[in-house]
């Protein structure tokens, strides 16, 4: 019983699979119409967005301390230190003074378009500033660079952060990515197209071959009714009609 199971399993999911490729141009219609779709609603109604970043060094050492060289242990509480630093810069008392100084933003306007994250496992991190307006997005990077060295000497003290590479303006959109958007269109147009069939074969419950017999009877098939072509037809119609018109002939 398990193994005929199993049977009726891969019989129904070849069938399936059958369906999908005797329909793919539906599967294909469907990419194209998405894939544009996609394309024209990216283009057309999605504000592209310019970013600007600022890259920070920290140190685990105060300006003001000299040191002769870098242990890997200062390396090593630098690293640490990073997350601490990320985490204060989405505070409200630090992205408060970044708005004052970028011209009166309050800190929830900043929040909306800050992000911050680390160089991999290095002592850099990122701090990356999104607008419509690539004016704007220069703006409070550059109080980004101006506020954030002093405001976390001050709130970790005995450590520091150095501006290393400054924010300039973009003169490209960083998101959205209309090519991606068009193949994402394109790979959800295919799924919504072999969801359809799929479905259709489902609730197709017509009895198609020998083994949707099988399935639905208990009892075995004892014979079939053989289809006959067109061409069969007519040469057997045509044949009768000799055989009938010489049995006349005969008679006569």
């Amino acid at each position: 019983m398990e193994n005929g199971r199993l049977e009726g399993v891969e019989i129904n999911i070849r069938k399936v699979i059958f369906a999908c490729l005797d329909k793919w141009w539906l599967i294909v219609l469907f990419a194209v119409i998405a894939a544009t779709a996609a394309g024209l609603i990216t283009d057309n109604f999605i504000k592209p967005k310019y970013r600007s970043t600022v890259t920070m060094y920290v140190n685990n050492a105060s300006d003001y301390e000299k040191i002769n060289y870098i242990s890997s242990a200062n390396l090593s509480a630098a690293e640490q230190l990073v997350n601490t630093y990320i985490g204060i810069i989405s505070t409200d008392t630090v992205l408060t003074r970044v708005g004052q100084q970028a011209g009166g933003l309050t800190a929830g306007q900043v929040r909306s378009c800050l992000s911050a994250s680390q160089v991999g496992e290095t002592v850099l991190f990122k701090i990356g500033v999104s607008h419509t307006d690539p004016q704007k997005a220069l703006r409070i990077a550059q109080a980004v660079e101006e506020v954030m060295p002093d405001a976390l000497s001050e709130i970790v003290e005995g450590s520091s952060t150095k501006v290393v590479d400054k924010a300039k303006l973009a003169t490209a959109p960083y998101s959205p990515n209309i090519k991606r958007n068009v193949v994402l269109g394109g790979a959800v147009g295919c799924v919504i197209a072999v969801l359809i069939i799929i479905l259709l074969y489902v609730l197709d419950v017509r009895i198609k071959d020998e083994e949707d017999l099988n399935a639905l009877s208990k009892y075995p098939v004892l014979g079939q009714i053989p289809e006959f072509s067109g061409e069969g037809e007519k040469s057997g119609e045509a044949s009768n009609t000799k055989k009938k018109s010489a049995g006349k002939g005969g008679k006569a």
